[in-house]
């Protein structure tokens, strides 16, 4: 008789769907991290190689901007306006650029993504000198035709690398 011997078919039967059900959501989650991770990578990429159309193409015609920094919420492409000097710069070969993100909580399904954070954008000139930007954020993704888009980025308040170095 098996350790499992006292478990009636029928409660065994619920134990292997469970532990089947859990086991699928793991590897679904999986995937969607994979995915998520690999639309991070490539704005990671966009910004180190100062490539703005290719940067713009992350989020959503629609998505908005959420300033806590400013108290201010727009859409992005306004926020396009501002940060587009600093591509050309890059691309240019006047600064590096590089942005860098960890995660405190990352929430999803199939389709939708909601994730919380720190990122570090920083540039170096070409003397060698460094600018951080640590801030708090949150990011909001819908998924639709295999692409995940980034709806809605909050950039909640300035931190610094002390906070950085404990969410690892």
């Amino acid at each position: 008789m098996s350790r499992f011997g006292y478990i009636k078919d029928a409660e065994m039967r619920k134990l292997f769907i469970l532990t089947l059900f859990f086991s699928i959501q793991s590897i679904c989650a999986n995937d969607i991290i994979d995915e998520l991770d690999a639309a991070w990578g490539k704005l990671k990429t966009t910004v180190s190689k100062g490539d703005f159309r290719s940067y713009k193409s992350i989020y959503h015609r629609d998505a908005i901007l959420v300033n806590g920094i400013t108290n201010k919420s727009y859409p992005i492409k306004d926020a396009f306006a501002g940060w587009k000097q600093g591509f050309e710069d890059t691309r240019n070969g006047k600064i590096t650029a590089h942005v860098d993100v960890m995660f405190s909580q990352r929430l999803m399904d199939n389709t939708t993504a909601h994730e919380t954070g720190i990122f570090h954008y920083y540039t170096i000139d070409k003397d060698g000198k460094q600018n951080d930007s640590y801030v708090h954020f949150e990011s909001l993704w819908v998924k639709k035709n295999n692409k995940w888009s980034m709806m809605m980025e909050y950039q909640k308040s300035r931190t610094d690398k002390v906070e950085w170095d404990e969410i690892k």
